[in-house]
């Protein structure tokens, strides 16, 4: 299939892709969309990546399975978040438009009497997530005893948040004989479970731009201490004049210092994360894709569903916790045939971790300089002629004003008047650059790095014992080891970098009580500064979060 126009689609549907622009095909559209199409009664599981146009992979064929005679809902489609769901949501009106069928999206953080009333009145389709779609399942409001096709959008991502419980209750409700269409960036053994449990005859399409970074994205990584990535990453803005981008942060409290640090710069930023408000999120999202301003400052999972097609530049201010998640977040530069740019800070002591990422995402990161104060001034250049320009044109002042103001300008030498230009331009365009210093990964000293194991004094541990165990049975000289902290459940040792894997490993095959022991590595990150030091790698599923999101 090369063309839309080869489909045997519905008129209405055929006409709004048309409308919309849409002519060719993406990978996964030109294989999924004939074989649903042809037959939607088939269970299928396409592993594709976020930009590879997966909603219209999904969405025509289900638009197409629908019976307008029929008001009962018949297709259901789940997906993460809410940004998510306003995305399907938006996509699938636009192409349905003037084919009468309705459809719904439903989520937390909205009136849900709204969304009964609405399903009350009768529906084709639902977008929704798992926690407020299971909420109107037990209120009886929302019934699938018609469902044909359930999709699981990003259902990987969905599983990462601990929704299986609520997949599983979904599926109760829904007849024995519906089709599950499961769309996921990877092939975890959670999805393969729910393969397992719950379809059949899985008809598998992968596409090949699976896994991989696209290659209009020109990766960078940047040596930089977490304490000095503020400054680093407010350089590489002031650095590009027509910067418009995400950058990505591990928390929420992150996200919040970094674009109030930016704004208090005079930088148009804004943030997202989980703990907003849903009224204050659409806000924000909206401004960001009508430009109000041009960074947005996010988190992995608030950030989901955020459909902008032009960004320049996504920035990782660290590693992402995997390597999906890295390529879900740099996927959304480089797209309509334009070059974006992808810049990830890491720290001196993380060489290691940058190597797997490139291993795992097949692809080369070039090292990347913090650009100069020079750099920055040249490139700020034409915009400051701008706005010289701007001020010039305006003549709008108060006569007795402009008269006062003449009258003491002439007090001033035309030097003085040049340093207070100066000044004003200064505090303008370049406020916020000091001195800041990089580091080569290569030109980096051996720094201690703090690992912890889940053991502590509850279970007999103590300074002393510990010192004695790395130096008499994992062979680890003591000068080699460097602070060691003990509390109730947790011991935390300073080792050199370079041998920290290797005195991983050995506490991993000699535990020092005898019982299984899990080590990690503390981070040189956000967390670290502000008192939580035990920071780690989040576990697959995540009990804490709100049911009904």
């Amino acid at each position: 299939m090369n063309t839309f126009d080869q489909l045997s689609l519905s008129p209405a549907i055929q006409h709004s892709l048309g409308k919309l622009g849409f002519t060719k095909p993406t990978e996964i559209q030109a294989t999924i969309i004939p074989t649903l199409t042809k037959n939607y009664q088939q269970d299928v599981h396409a592993q594709a990546q976020t930009g590879t146009g997966k909603t219209l992979a999904f969405g025509i064929p289900l638009l197409e399975a629908i019976n307008i005679e029929n008001k009962a809902v018949q297709g259901l489609v789940l997906a993460p978040t809410r940004e998510l769901v306003l995305q399907i949501y938006e996509s699938l009106q636009a192409v349905s438009a003037g084919s009468g069928i309705r459809i719904e999206c439903i989520y937390g953080g909205m009136s849900i009497t709204r969304q009964m009333s609405a399903l009350k009145r009768g529906v084709h389709l639902v977008i929704g997530t798992p926690g407020r779609v299971n909420d109107l399942l037990r209120r009886k409001s929302l019934k699938l005893n018609n469902l044909n096709v359930l999709v699981l959008d990003e259902a990987d991502i969905m599983l990462d948040m601990g929704f299986r419980e609520e997949l599983d209750q979904t599926l109760k409700y829904a007849p024995e004989n519906r089709n599950i269409w499961l769309f996921s960036a990877t092939v975890m053994s959670g999805i393969k479970k729910l393969i397992t449990s719950h379809m059949n005859n899985v008809v598998s399409v992968k596409s090949s731009q699976s896994g991989l970074t696209n290659a209009k994205v020109e990766q960078y990584f940047c040596v930089m201490p977490m304490r000095k990535r503020l400054q680093a990453v407010l350089r590489f803005i002031q650095a590009e004049p027509n910067f418009n981008g995400i950058i990505f942060c591990r928390t929420k409290a992150q996200s919040s210092e970094v674009s109030e640090n930016l704004v208090s710069k005079g930088i148009k930023a804004n943030c997202l994360h989980g703990d907003m408000q849903q009224n204050l999120r659409n806000r924000v999202i909206t401004g960001f894709k009508e430009k109000e301003f041009s960074i947005l400052v996010a988190t992995d999972v608030a950030a989901r569903g955020i459909d902008v097609s032009d960004l320049s530049h996504v920035v990782n201010f660290s590693i992402p916790e995997d390597h999906e998640s890295y390529i879900h977040r740099i996927g959304r530069t480089g797209r309509a045939g334009k070059t974006g740019k992808a810049i990830l800070f890491v720290s001196p002591a993380e060489q290691y971790r940058l190597k797997r990422l490139e291993k795992a995402t097949q692809s080369k990161l070039k090292e990347i300089d913090v650009p100069s104060v020079e750099h920055i001034v040249t490139a700020q250049k034409d915009t400051v002629a701008e706005f010289i320009t701007g001020v010039q044109s305006k003549q709008h002042y108060n006569k007795a004003v402009d008269t006062s103001l003449t009258n003491m300008i002439a007090e001033y030498t035309p030097e003085q008047l040049r340093t207070v230009l100066k000044s004003l331009l200064h505090d303008k365009f370049f406020a916020g650059i000091t001195e800041l210093k990089k580091q080569s990964l290569k030109d980096a000293p051996a720094l201690p790095q703090e690992i912890c194991m889940n053991i502590g004094s509850e279970d007999g541990i103590d300074e002393n014992r510990v010192r004695n165990y790395l130096h008499n049975t994992l062979n680890i000289a003591r000068k080699d080891v460097g602070k060691v902290r003990v509390i109730k459940q947790k011991t935390f040792i300073a080792v050199p970098e370079q041998i920290l894997k290797k005195v991983i490993n050995k506490i991993r095959d000699n535990s020092i009580t005898g019982k299984k022991v899990r080590v990690y590595l503390i981070e040189d990150d956000y967390n670290s500064r502000n008192g939580n030091s035990e920071r780690r790698r989040p576990m697959r599923r995540r009990r804490n979060r709100r049911k009904s999101n």
